[in-house]
C-alpha cells in the first residue's frame, strides 16, 4: 500500500515537535538530576535534626517519665518515637540514587550503624534509627518515623506550575509552527509558480530578497520562466509569420488553377490539396498559440448546439445531440470552439466502421458542480494501450483509425486548452467499441 506523500511543512513541524518533546524531557530530566543531590542533602540535615533533638529529650528526661515522653511525641501524626525490637520486620527504601545519596549523609553524621526504612512493621513512613549510647537494643534504641511525604516532590502551586509547563509548550509550538512556514513558504510559493508555468496560467515573478539561498533559487526560476516566454513569443510571431507566408502563395497558386484550363476531376484534386495544406497551417498555428486563455462566463451548451449545427450536412455522417440544460463556465469561447470543433472533426473523420457513414453522439452533464463535455463515435476505436499517447502532437492513431490524414495535432489541441482551463481530458476506447472523448471542467 502506497502512503500519500507528506508536505514539507507538516514534515519539518513535526520534525521540530518531536525535538521539541525531546527537549523537554532531557531538560526536566536533567533538573531533577541536578536538584537530587541537594534535596537529599537537606532532608538529611532535617533527619540530623530531629534525632538530634529526640535523643536530647530522651536523655535529659527522668526514666521514670520516658514512657510519657514517647506518647506525647506519638501524638503528633507527622513524627513518632517507638522503641526499636530486634523482631522488627523492615523494609529498605527504594533503590534510587537520592536515597543513596541520603544514606550516606546521614551515616556520616549520625555512625555507621543507622538504619534508614521505608516501612517497619508493615507501617509505611521515614524510619531512620538511632542509637542512646547503649551496645544492646532494648531501650537504649529506638525508631524515629516521618511522613513519607518527606520523600516526594510537591510544588508548592501545582496549579501554576502546569500553567507554566502549557504556557511555554503553547509558545514553543508557536514558534515551531512559525519557523517550519517561514521555512517552507518560499518552497510552496516555488511549487506553486512552477504548476501555474506548466500550466500556461500567467507568472508572477517571485521575491528575490531576503534568504540569500532562496533568493537565487528565485531569481534563477524568474529568469527561466522569462527565457520560455521570450522562447513562446519568437516562436509564435515565427510561425504566425510563416503561415503568412505561405498563405499567399497558396492563394495565388488555388487562383492559377481555377484558371488554368484542367479538367475538374483534376482541377478538385489540386484545389484539395491546397486546402489540406491550409488547414494543418491553421492546426500549427492553432497548437502554437500563446498559453494564456482567457476565463469569462459563457453557455458551453449553447456552444455545443452551434457547433453541431456546423457539421449537421457533413457527407461523413451525423452528429446526436442529447438533450442538456443551459451550463455557464468560465472559459475562452474561442478556444473550446477550437476544442468542440477537432473533437467533432476526429469523430467524423474517424468514426465511421464498415464502410458505414459515422454517427457521434454529443453531451454535456452535470453532477457534483463538474461539467462534462462527451463526445462519442461508433466506430473501430483504437488499442487501449496507445491511448494515452494520443494526446502528443503528432501522434496518429493505429491502423483501425488511419483511414484518414490528418496534421496529428487534433488531440494534442484539444489536451493543451483543456490544460489551460484546469480541465481533465480523458479518452476511452477499445478495438470494436468506438472512441470517446470526456473533458471535465
Amino acid at each position: 500500500m502506497k502512503f500519500p506523500a507528506i508536505p514539507l511543512f507538516w514534515r519539518t513541524f513535526g520534525l521540530l515537535l518531536v525535538l521539541l518533546f525531546i527537549g523537554f524531557g532531557l531538560w526536566s530530566q536533567g533538573i531533577a538530576l541536578r536538584q537530587e543531590y541537594p534535596r537529599a542533602a537537606a532532608l538529611a540535615g532535617q533527619l540530623v535534626t530531629a534525632v538530634n533533638l529526640t535523643r536530647s529529650a530522651i536523655i535529659h528526661s527522668k526514666p521514670t517519665d520516658r514512657t510519657e515522653l514517647l506518647l506525647e511525641l506519638n501524638q503528633d501524626e507527622r513524627v513518632g518515637v517507638f522503641v526499636r525490637e530486634e523482631t522488627d520486620v523492615i523494609k529498605p527504601l527504594p533503590d534510587l540514587r537520592m536515597t543513596d545519596w541520603l544514606e550516606a549523609l546521614v551515616k556520616e553524621r549520625l555512625g555507621a550503624n543507622t538504619l534508614l526504612a521505608g516501612e517497619v512493621n508493615k507501617q509505611m513512613g521515614l524510619w531512620i534509627s538511632f542509637d542512646m549510647g547503649g551496645n544492646t537494643l532494648g531501650l537504649n534504641s529506638y525508631w524515629l518515623r516521618l511522613e513519607p511525604s518527606r520523600m516526594e516532590v510537591r510544588a508548592q502551586n501545582p496549579t501554576r506550575w502546569w500553567l507554566w509547563l502549557a504556557s511555554a509548550l503553547m509558545v514553543a509550538l508557536l514558534g515551531a509552527a512559525w519557523t517550519t512556514r517561514r521555512l517552507t513558504q518560499p518552497l510552496s510559493d516555488l511549487a506553486a509558480r512552477t504548476q501555474a508555468l506548466a500550466a500556461g496560467q500567467a507568472y508572477t515573478p517571485l521575491p528575490t530578497s531576503g534568504v540569500k539561498e532562496i533568493a537565487q533559487v528565485n531569481a534563477g526560476m524568474n529568469h527561466m520562466a522569462q527565457a520560455l516566454a521570450n522562447q513562446e513569443a519568437e516562436r509564435t510571431l515565427m510561425l504566425a509569420g510563416l503561415s503568412h507566408d505561405l498563405r499567399t502563395p497558396l492563394a495565388r497558386l488555388r487562383l492559377e488553377i481555377e484558371m488554368a484550363g484542367l479538367g475538374a476531376e483534376q482541377k478538385q484534386a489540386m484545389i484539395g490539396d491546397i486546402s489540406h495544406i491550409d488547414a494543418q497551417l491553421k492546426q500549427f498555428t492553432d497548437y502554437i498559440a500563446s498559453d494564456q486563455a482567457k476565463r469569462e462566463p459563457m453557455d458551453l451548451q449553447a456552444l455545443l448546439a452551434a457547433r453541431v449545427l456546423r457539421f449537421a450536412n457533413d457527407p461523413r455522417g451525423t452528429i446526436t445531440l442529447a438533450h442538456c440544460p443551459a451550463t455557464t463556465i468560465l472559459g475562452d469561447t474561442q478556444r473550446l470552439t477550437r476544442l468542440i470543433d477537432n473533437l467533432l472533426e476526429n469523430a467524423l473523420r474517424y468514426g465511421a466502421a464498415d464502410d458505414q457513414p459515422a454517427t457521434v453522439d454529443a453531451s454535456i452533464t452535470v453532477q457534483d458542480g463538474t461539467v462534462t463535455l462527451r463526445i462519442k463515435d461508433h466506430g473501430n476505436g483504437v488499442d487501449a494501450s496507445t491511448v494515452e499517447s494520443l494526446t502528443q502532437p503528432f501522434m496518429r492513431g493505429d491502423a483501425a483509425r488511419s483511414g484518414a490524414d490528418g496534421s496529428g495535432l487534433g488531440l494534442a489541441i484539444v489536451a493543451k486548452i483543456a490544460q489551460q482551463h484546469g480541465a481533465k481530458l480523458m479518452i476511452v476506447s477499445e478495438f470494436g467499441s468506438g472512441f470517446e472523448v470526456k473533458v471535465k471542467f
